[in-house]
């Protein structure tokens, strides 16, 4: 097998090869994977002759599947002091903190951009939202998928906008209490296909998001979760002023008495990718009609000697949380199974 490659920063067209003497472990994330696979040839058939690229493997499952976890945002106005838009305004607390940081260790910037995460698994919490329903969770405990979190909440003392110059435009004088409410394991799916065959040209993505209508059940008691949160953050005492209301949309301001289509009309306008792509290269049968596979338990690509794919596309799905310390996972053990090839 030969990788032929270009210098991503050089001005000049040469192109180079290395001969790979074992295998080839192509690791370019959810995204850039199927891109490279498809390029050498390995992909759907015909989306791989619409390219006059020639076919080396048929394998229908590569870019298919892609998988993300899908997110809204909730946000309140709160005093500038609470929220982290304090060290903009303020740039001289901004330096103060940077100082502390650098020699104490110590204040905001020790700490992570959120320090607490719920996750809940949507069907098990009671009619009103304010916490389990005991009766269904009964009922759940015996499937363990029933128990798998579909929602994760991130609170956040600054915006969770995805569009950071519409928040510029919008709030950047404003101190704001976010929560991120999260899909954390949607059935919508994507794909990742090729623009051309020039390898510099990004491929075509369709995330996919809400493809699925059962994903709305969860989106709308994911927000629901989050108003209701905030307003016992509220009753608490914490000083969430108002909910902020974006241009062309109203936020829903009632858990309990807004209609489904209302809050799908803003889980519509304010969904967004929370950049956790995964499953478009998944480790499962080539033959397999609903879900086909790319590689198999050694993470080698089907029909294809010395070649393995590890990162997160090789999920069989995506997991129900973040994706660090999974891939980290398989890195670990694609690095034995390749000890115990060598």
């Amino acid at each position: 097998m030969v990788v032929f490659f270009k210098l991503a920063d050089s001005k000049s067209d040469k192109i180079y090869s290395a001969k790979v003497k074992r295998e080839d472990i192509v690791c370019s994330s959810a995204l850039g994977s199927p891109q490279v696979l498809m390029l050498s040839g390995i992909g759907p058939r015909k989306h791989l002759e619409e390219h006059r690229i020639s076919v080396v493997q048929d394998l229908s499952g590569v870019g298919s599947g892609l998988s993300d976890h899908h997110g809204i945002q909730i946000a309140w106005k709160v005093p500038v002091k609470e929220s982290l838009t304090r060290l903009v305004i303020h740039p001289m607390l901004g330096v103060l903190e940077f100082f502390n940081y650098i020699f104490f260790r110590s204040d905001i910037l020790s700490m992570p951009i959120n320090n607490i995460t719920l996750f809940v698994r949507s069907m098990i919490l009671n009619q009103d939202y304010t916490g389990i329903d005991n009766e269904k969770l009964a009922t759940a405990s015996s499937q363990i998928q029933d128990l798998i979190p579909d929602i994760e909440l991130m609170p956040l003392a600054v915006t969770a906008m995805d569009d950071l110059k519409e928040h510029q435009r919008l709030f950047s004088k404003m101190g704001m209490f976010s929560i991120l409410a999260t899909l954390a394991k949607p059935k919508s799916r994507g794909t990742a296909r090729l623009a051309s065959a020039d390898p510099h040209q990004r491929p075509k993505v369709d995330f996919g998001i809400l493809s699925n209508a059962e994903d709305y059940i969860v989106a709308r008691a994911s927000v629901r979760l989050s108003l209701k949160l905030a307003e016992t953050m509220g009753a608490s005492g914490f000083p969430l002023q108002e909910n902020i209301t974006f241009p062309e949309d109203k936020q829903a301001k009632d858990a309990k008495n807004d209609k489904n289509e209302e809050i799908n009309k803003f889980i519509r306008r304010r969904i967004r990718t929370i950049y956790h792509y995964s499953s478009s290269c998944i480790m499962a049968p080539a033959g397999d009609d609903e879900s086909p596979g790319v590689v198999d338990d050694q993470l080698k690509v089907h029909g294809v000697k010395g070649l393995r794919v590890c990162d997160t596309s090789r999920f069989p799905q995506i997991v129900s949380h973040h994706l660090q310390a999974p891939v980290v996972m398989v890195a670990e053990k694609c690095a034995d199974l390749i000890k115990t090839y060598c």
